[in-house]
């Protein structure tokens, strides 16, 4: 059976934030090997998900948040520059690890897709690691192509960069 198919991917309520934030860290510490997300970046990204306009996305299987991510109007400079017309970019995409590789990842960017289009984005973007194959191939399947740029996350870690239009 498509375990994918018994989630339901809507809008998180203010109340369920620390919930899929919750997921997003354990998945992490997972895919990292039990090696935690310095707090300073979960105490960022806690602030970033409650900030006026960003959309929250998660799956439920029942009551149980399975998974996460979130968009935001894209800004120049990686972040530090003025508003990028028609550019979302997206973050804290995430899946409970006992769901990895459900189709769980394929819902949650097809809905964030759909409400961006919605919102007037014409592109999406999104930066993950370049030794994260999961994500990666779940990304270029979903059409997103690398912009060629990388950067070394704070942690010594490459990042790629990856874009698509909205409509993909």
């Amino acid at each position: 059976m498509d375990e994918s198919r018994t989630a339901v991917v809507r809008p998180a309520e203010t109340e369920e934030l620390d919930r899929a934030l919750a997921v997003w860290q354990h998945a992490h510490v997972v895919r990292r090997n039990g090696r935690p997300l310095p707090a300073g970046h979960v105490t960022a990204s806690a602030a970033r998900v409650r900030r006026p306009g960003a959309l929250v996305l998660i799956a439920l299987d029942g009551d149980a948040v399975v998974g996460t991510v979130a968009g935001e109007q894209g800004l120049a400079q990686d972040g530090a520059g003025a508003p990028v017309p028609g550019l979302m970019h997206l973050c804290l995409l995430s899946v409970a690890p006992d769901r990895w590789g459900h189709r769980l990842g394929h819902l949650l960017l097809d809905a964030v897709a759909a409400e961006a289009a919605e919102r007037g984005y014409e592109r999406l973007q999104l930066w993950t690691h370049a030794d994260n194959l999961r994500a990666n191939r779940l990304y270029k399947s979903l059409r997103f192509r690398r912009t060629g740029r990388a950067l070394i996350d704070p942690w010594g870690e490459l990042l790629v960069q990856y874009q698509r239009p909205v409509a993909g």
